[in-house]
């Protein structure tokens, strides 16, 4: 139970490794190409006659190009001169206005100017009622579209619905881009008319500066009324100013003579003064709290304090004196007496700071003392210029004069601005954006590059698909076609026969058996051909474990009927017995269900094997000569089939009867009954000593083989090798293109 746990699992990670997705190189693609180079060719084919069909029914187009020039120097000129004052394009929104070229705003007047929405050419034909529908592609594409529910539904379409149309189909055949020059935009347009071609293109471009000049306009006019709005409100308040300004001074008895203005000087001017003076005050109060909050314990100082000279080189002392009093303890210790010196010096260097540090304070205190004393002296003249009330109405008088003069300097630069504006609107087409530089004209030749494009598109296509589907049936068959995928998937010996034609009866039918007979012995009649060479290599893998002593019992069996066992093991035993004339060669039909060996090579005989099984020591008796062939039959002589077939094969009779058979013959060749069809070759492997597995080339399924392998006990480790059985000679020749013209040489046939 545990080997057939083992086998499972090795035979398992075969059938993952190659069974379900074998391994293949550029060589086996050809070689799936060379045999089945049919699809690609019909692929082609029909691509060819897709792309004439679209060619024939689709009309040829014209197109014609128009070429726009975004020109931003006018503008820039203009902006630089204050003659208008508008942003200019930049090239990020030169590359939009191709977006906008191919908009809608642009596009659907261009299809009612011309109208476009009752052209043929951009709606389709119309039918009239009652007459028979044109089954053209357009059509068909639009009865498609309307069943899926993309197309309109009503029969008889309203006019906004033939405008989209008209429309959609317009922005298909319109292409703008950018040239090599980013301020260049070319306009094409496709018709099947040459003049209407450029017609349209001409009339994208005209639209197109004629919207971005309305579009200015419209902004000139939109900003010419906010300023004009503006003007007012700025001539109402700046009015309103000066009235206030004239009533306050009558209120207060200020003449506008100057003299207020006289006194507000001096004010401002001592004012000035009173400032600077408190920032020195500021400085030498800021000076005198940083001397007084000093840190002399710890050698530091602040302000220019620790700028002074002697502070410096005291400090200096107390440094050199520390690093001198941290290395003598490093060697003497903390507590010996010149250490305590050097500590005693250093306190005194301390005491020496702090002395000249009180001594530059009272410096500080002096300046301070005067800058306090500036102050005091400028406010007391601030007073005496203006008193009390007085005071407060100058202040009150300049506030009033310095609004009013900001609102009269505000109306007068936007009056001049308004006046700009006034006479740029007076010239909408002054500083555009864009101009024509090139019209469209009606080209002279169709656009040839569509119908060359269709033509490619279609063989090409139609090629991929080919190649595609050959792939596809390729893998999707899963069947063997090489030796190499065999012995991948087995790791067995594997021999491929070509099918085997006999030139003696291919004008015979096989009705009568005759040809079977006679295809039995096929390496009789075609000693030098690749069939029978084969065949010695499946002879040559049998030989090497052959036990000299005793003769070899053989399996030659196959995973489901009609894969051509019985051709193979006729051939092999007349291969065997006449490769010496001292090999004795018996064939027992061993498949009681369907006797195709008896039928082909003893259909007379009345005894054979059921017999045998009950004594075997007649089995000289009850065997068949084959006198062409050499080698013996033990027929299955039975009228029908019989129940216990399986119990029969797997008996302790069968073993007896191999037994004698070995004493009397070299090969013993069983016909075994196909592996997944019957228990059969579960019950006889017990008796057999090599395993012979027939596979029909390119029919059975590498699953069905690997099922095979798993349903007999042993059946691996004893399997001499595979025959690739029926291979099509013609498929043969692309499988092994790669061994070229001289390896065919030594067969006849």
């Amino acid at each position: 139970m545990l080997a057939r746990e083992n086998e499972f699992s090795q035979l398992s990670s075969v059938g993952a490794q190659t069974g379900d997705a074998p391994s293949i190189d550029i060589s086996d693609v050809f070689g799936i190409l060379r045999r089945n180079w049919l699809l690609p060719v019909i692929g082609s084919l029909l691509g060819l006659s897709a792309a004439l069909a679209y060619i024939a029914f689709t009309p040829p187009l014209y197109m014609s190009s128009a070429r726009l020039l975004i020109d931003r120097s006018i503008n820039r000129y203009l902006q630089a001169n204050k003659v208008i004052d508008e942003p200019t394009l930049d090239d990020t929104e030169t590359g939009s206005q191709v977006y906008v070229l191919s908009s809608e705003s642009i596009v659907v007047p261009v299809v009612r100017s011309m109208k476009l929405a009752s052209d043929p050419e951009f709606v389709g034909k119309p039918t009239a009622q009652g007459s028979e529908s044109s089954w053209s592609p357009v059509t068909l594409v639009a009865v498609a579209k309307r069943l899926v529910g993309f197309g309109p539904e009503t029969a008889t379409p309203s006019d906004a619905v033939l405008e989209r149309v008209a429309v959609e189909a317009f922005l298909r055949r319109l292409n703008v881009t950018r040239e090599d020059v980013q301020s260049v935009i070319s306009v094409t347009f496709s018709s099947e008319d040459a003049k209407k071609a450029a017609d349209i293109a001409n009339a994208i471009a005209d639209n197109y500066i004629a919207s971005s000049i309305d579009a200015k306009g419209k902004s000139t006019k939109f900003a010419g009324q906010l300023l004009q709005d503006r003007l007012a409100d700025l001539k109402q308040q700046a009015a309103s100013a000066d009235r206030v300004l004239q009533d306050f001074k009558i209120a207060n008895n200020i003449s506008s003579g100057g003299s207020a203005t006289s006194t507000m000087g001096q004010i401002q001017s001592v004012n000035a003064q009173l400032t600077l003076a408190r920032v020195s005050m500021a400085e030498a109060k800021s000076r005198l709290d940083l001397a007084q909050k000093g840190a002399p314990n710890s050698g530091q100082t602040l302000g220019r304090v620790a700028d002074n000279e002697v502070v410096l080189r005291l400090r200096s002392q107390y440094l050199e004196l520390a690093a001198r009093a941290t290395e003598m303890e490093a060697r003497v210790g903390a507590q010996h007496a010149a250490v305590g010196k050097i500590r005693n010096r250093m306190n005194d260097v301390q005491t020496a700071m702090r002395d000249e540090q009180r001594r530059i304070s009272t410096y500080y205190v002096n300046d301070y003392e005067l800058a306090s004393a500036r102050v005091d002296e400028l406010t007391s003249n601030i007073a005496k210029l203006s008193g009390g009330t007085n005071s407060q109405t100058q202040v009150t008088m300049r506030e009033l004069e310095n609004a009013a003069d900001m609102l009269r300097s505000s109306h007068n630069a936007l009056l001049q601005r308004f006046n700009e504006i006034s006479k740029a609107d007076a010239q909408p087409a002054l500083g555009q954006d864009a101009r024509i530089i090139t019209r469209a004209a009606p080209p002279l030749r169709k656009a040839s590059k569509r119908s060359l494009a269709a033509l490619v598109g279609g063989v090409g296509l139609g090629l991929l698909l080919g190649l595609g589907a050959a792939l596809a049936r390729e893998f999707a068959a899963g069947v063997f076609r090489t030796p190499d995928q065999v012995r991948t998937f087995t790791d067995a010996y594997c021999a491929i026969l070509p099918t085997a034609k006999s030139t003696e009866t291919r004008a015979v039918s096989l009705r009568d058996g005759s040809a079977s007979r006679q295809l039995g012995d096929f390496v009789l009649q075609a000693p030098y051909s690749r069939f029978t060479e084969s065949l010695r290599n499946v002879k040559a893998m049998v030989n090497v474990e052959r036990n000299v002593d005793r003769g070899r019992v053989v399996g030659i069996v196959s995973s489901v009927a009609e894969e051509g066992k019985t051709t193979v093991l006729t051939n092999l035993a007349a291969l065997m017995a006449t490769a010496s004339k001292k090999n004795r060669v018996l064939i027992v039909d061993g498949d009681f269900h369907r006797r195709h060996l008896t039928k082909l090579l003893a259909p007379d005989a009345s005894d054979g094997v059921i017999e045998a099984l009950a004594d075997p020591s007649r089995l000289a008796k009850l065997v068949v000569k084959n006198e062409r062939a050499g080698f013996d039959i033990l027929p299955s002589a039975l009228s029908s089939r019989i129940p216990n077939a399986a119990e029969l094969l797997g008996s302790h009779q069968m073993e007896r009867l191999l037994d004698t058979a070995r004493a009397s013959y070299d090969f013993v060749l069983i016909e075994v009954p196909p592996i997944m069809s019957v228990v059969d070759a579960k019950m006889i492997e017990r008796h057999v000593d090599q395993f012979i597995l027939v596979v029909e080339w390119g029919r059975t399924k590498r699953r069905l083989v690997q099922e095979a392998l798993l349903e007999v006990d042993g059946f691996r480790e004893r399997l001499a090798c595979v025959v690739l059985n029926k291979a099509d000679p013609a498929a043969l020749k692309t499988v092994e293109g790669y061994k070229g013209k001289k390896f065919k040489s030594y067969y006849e046939g």
